[in-house]
């Protein structure tokens, strides 16, 4: 799409988006990663209450294979959940980045944090769903892990997003200057000499 004379162009994936999207693949890498989740429930128990409560993990983990003894199934649809996460955050990025191109540090902060918690509970939908069907729950059990799935992620995401906007907020640069294009800036010169 071709910009009008004397305008700029304003990339449609900034920086910050780079940086929250890059964010939340580490984070389920991290996530999948067992000696660095395992360590984490260890010492954060409250971790574990997801999971015991028949939901899936807080987030959408990434592994290269099966953990353990879960079945391929399970990893299956853990992968499906990242991919739910990550596509969300895409285009809720991609959206955020033609509204406001050039993000001041407390809007990249809030960028992080909406996409963090948009892009968690979009993920753990997916896996909720999915592990009901594997478990074939009734319909009250699956209503009701539907919306504490619902709820969790998003207490999940907003404490995750915390630091994903933390982190985009030190990518961040400060608010640009709006400047003219040259076409523009000899016409304003013309105006002030006439």
């Amino acid at each position: 799409m071709a910009s009008a004379p004397g305008t700029q162009s304003h990339p449609r994936f900034d920086r910050v988006s780079w940086t929250v999207l890059l964010s939340l693949v580490l984070l389920s890498v991290l996530a999948g990663i067992w000696h660095v989740s395992g360590w984490a429930a260890t010492w954060v128990a409250a971790l574990l209450f997801p999971p015991a409560a028949g939901l899936p993990a807080l987030w959408p983990p990434l592994r290269l294979w099966p953990l353990g003894e879960t079945t391929a199934t399970v990893w299956l649809i853990d992968l499906a959940g990242v991919a739910v996460m990550l596509i969300t955050a895409w285009v809720q990025l991609r959206a955020a980045a033609r509204r406001h191109p050039h993000p001041g540090r407390w809007r990249a902060f809030g960028r992080g944090l909406w996409t963090t918690i948009l892009a968690f509970v979009a993920g753990n939908i997916v896996r909720g769903v999915a592990q009901s069907f594997l478990l074939h729950s009734d319909l009250g059990t699956y209503a009701g892990q539907l919306v504490a799935n619902v709820l969790v992620s998003a207490l999940t995401g907003l404490l995750a997003g915390v630091v994903v906007g933390l982190i985009a907020m030190l990518f961040a640069g400060s608010k640009p200057v709006e400047t003219l294009a040259p076409a523009e800036t000899d016409d304003a010169e013309a105006l002030f000499r006439a």
